[in-house]
């Protein structure tokens, strides 16, 4: 099982190969769902391409880690930028970024290694499309760094490996670009994003609702889902030690109803809201943000629960959703 990313939503993926029959059979063949798919015959016009993509519109997550001690203001500016995450959703071009090239080796003017290793942008996944001749040529090429896997044409495997390297690509695309997230949370024990239990409840669980992108909204494991007409969805995580810290809070302020206090002491309820500045709301109003809670055990204990957008603090006029983008480039 593959770990939970910090954001994920549909990118493209550049096809390259002299063969117009090829391409199109291709792309027939290959089933990836939610992506778009650019076609070149000349690689020259593909590197071109790709590196003009990625030169102005490169997928950068560098701002949001911050070193910091917990409960410091550094702790606290890791919290907000966390919180900046889900920014993508108001662009479309986040949808145009190339997160794979599948390219053909034996090409006129260009071969595929050629080409990769052109490629500017290292965290774009590079796949290798071979003939049997070419195996050794595409082991040297991965061993040194200029491709990321490389497929035999002409298998009868030949459809399910592009699909399953593409896949695999998609996903390590991400990975590469929110590492620094997972790293740095996982120094202060908020673990859920390598937490196998977790990953499986959020990939079968979550993810079974057609949801097409989604983005860490905090350290504890909340999340903002989009569908692909961009309508939101909440998925709000407190772990055990966290709901502990709400009731303390609450117990003392005074201003907590003692409905709202056994509720969330029971742990059948929890608080679920998203602000863009990443706090609680007033307690005195806990009331209004009270949902059932259902509990979940991995490396630690979490209770988490699904909201609508009424619970998230959102642009939703300006939201730019992947349907918006398919039909506004043809694909």
């Amino acid at each position: 099982m593959n770990n939970v990313l910090s954001c994920f939503f549909p990118t493209t993926i550049v096809l390259v190969d002299d063969s117009v029959s090829f391409l199109d059979s291709l792309t027939e063949a290959i089933s990836v769902p939610n992506v778009t798919f650019k076609k070149f015959t000349k690689p020259s016009e593909a590197l071109k391409y790709i590196n003009d993509i990625s030169n102005i519109n490169r997928l950068d997550c560098s701002d949001l880690t911050i070193d910091g001690e917990e409960g410091t203001s550094d702790w606290k500016s890791i919290l907000l930028n966390i919180n900046c995450l889900h920014r993508e959703i108001y662009s479309l071009d986040r949808f145009s970024r190339i997160s794979t090239v599948v390219v053909d080796y034996s090409m006129p003017k260009m071969n595929g290694v050629e080409l990769c290793s052109g490629i500017n942008d290292k965290s774009i996944q590079k796949v290798l499309l071979t003939g049997v001749a070419d195996e050794k040529v595409a082991i040297e090429a991965f061993n040194g760094g200029y491709i990321n896997r490389f497929v035999k044409k002409g298998v009868d495997s030949f459809e399910a490996e592009t699909i399953e390297n593409i896949n695999k690509s998609i996903y390590q695309y991400f990975k590469a670009h929110t590492d620094d997230i997972s790293r740095h949370l996982s120094v202060y024990d908020k673990t859920h994003l390598k937490d196998p239990i977790f990953a499986n409840f959020f990939f079968n669980t979550c993810l079974s609702r057609t949801y097409v992108e989604y983005y860490m909204l905090d350290t504890l494991g909340g999340y903002l889902f989009l569908n692909s007409q961009g309508q939101p969805s909440l998925l709000s995580v407190l772990t055990e030690y966290e709901i502990g810290r709400i009731v303390d809070i609450g117990i003392e302020s005074g201003e907590v109803s003692c409905d709202v206090l056994d509720g969330l002491k029971s742990r059948e309820y929890m608080l679920v809201s998203h602000n863009r500045t990443g706090q609680l709301p007033p307690i005195a109003e806990w009331g209004n943000y009270l949902r059932p809670a259902r509990r979940l055990d991995g490396y630690q204990t979490y209770y988490f629960s699904f909201a609508g957008a009424e619970s998230l603090d959102l642009d939703f006029n300006n939201i730019k959703s992947f349907d918006q983008f398919r039909k506004m480039s043809g694909a």
